[in-house]
């Protein structure tokens, strides 16, 4: 508002100079120069009022950079939902896009690759919950910034896995879903149960073994729990020297001997822990398909 009336100020400032200009130019050089005057006047007004807008559609675009960057980062904070990890980023940026109303974008065309997880029953969420904190726990882990895990595993098998665990969960969700709508309000005769049954125990057999992926994401992220343990007690080995110091000074020669033999031992543990937590991981591509 402010900017606005500032521009409409300068324009009526500009344009007066104008006229006193070419009154001027009227008494000292006759009509040739007042024309002159006038011409020159209304090119410098044109560039005046381009560069105005000019202006004007950069502030606009900014605010709205600006006001969209905010309402994305609302729709991450308060949408719950799984994207398919192998969609691009614009892709990305059209399914957060979607959650906003007034950009109007259509979520029809990533239906597929998203999951949301409100949409969930209550035990697949509790499922996906166990799974993201499992994920979460080795991408926070010491050994994780150290870079002593295996990349592969963390950077692209853990977020595949969360994806084909979202889906799996959905189609159970909905198939529950069907199996509740076809008993409803109706008596369980023999033909129905013969139907439903097996229907049933393959639902029951598919969420044990999705139950059983998010146990060996469990696992693989005790495993880094674990190396990281390890890390932080070679970190306090780094603290002997102090106690080697104190041990000479008592001329407790066997101390000492009992701090090195510790302290070789426990490189082989950080070596061990880190070697197994990366085994843990390399399991984790086994029997991936939804």
């Amino acid at each position: 508002m402010a900017k606005g009336c500032l521009y409409a100020l300068l324009s009526v400032a500009f344009s007066a100079a104008v006229l006193v200009t070419c009154l001027a130019m009227f008494l000292v050089a006759g009509p040739v120069g007042a024309v002159f005057s006038v011409l020159a006047g209304l090119v410098g007004l044109s560039g005046f009022v381009v560069a105005q807008d000019s202006v004007r559609r950069r502030s606009l675009a900014a605010e709205e950079a600006r006001r969209l960057a905010q309402e994305r980062d609302h729709v991450r904070r308060t949408v719950d939902f799984v994207a398919d990890p192998d969609l691009t980023e614009e892709q990305r940026l059209a399914v957060i896009d979607s959650f906003v109303p007034r950009l109007r974008v259509s979520r029809a065309p990533y239906r597929d690759r998203v999951v949301l997880v409100p949409e969930l029953s209550p035990a697949a969420r509790a499922l996906l919950e166990r799974a993201r904190r499992a994920v979460m726990s080795v991408y926070t882990s010491q050994a994780m910034r150290r870079r002593l895990l295996d990349g592969l595993a963390n950077e692209v098998l853990l977020p595949r896995q969360i994806w084909e665990i979202a889906l799996l969960l959905r189609v159970q969700t909905r198939l529950y879903e069907e199996q509740d709508r076809a008993v409803r309000g109706v008596v369980m005769t023999p033909e129905l149960r013969a139907v439903l049954e097996p229907q049933q125990e393959a639902l029951r057999r598919s969420v044990a073994a999705v139950t059983a992926r998010v146990e060996q994401l469990e696992r693989y992220a005790r495993r880094v729990q674990e190396a990281d343990a390890a890390l932080r007690a070679r970190e306090a080995l780094d603290n002997n020297d102090k106690y080697r110091a104190l041990l000479a000074h008592t001329d407790d020669a066997e101390g000492m001997r009992a701090l090195e033999d510790h302290g070789a031992a426990l490189e082989e543990t950080l070596a061990r822990s880190v070697r197994v937590a990366i085994e843990a991981g390399h399991t984790l591509d086994l029997d991936r398909t939804p």
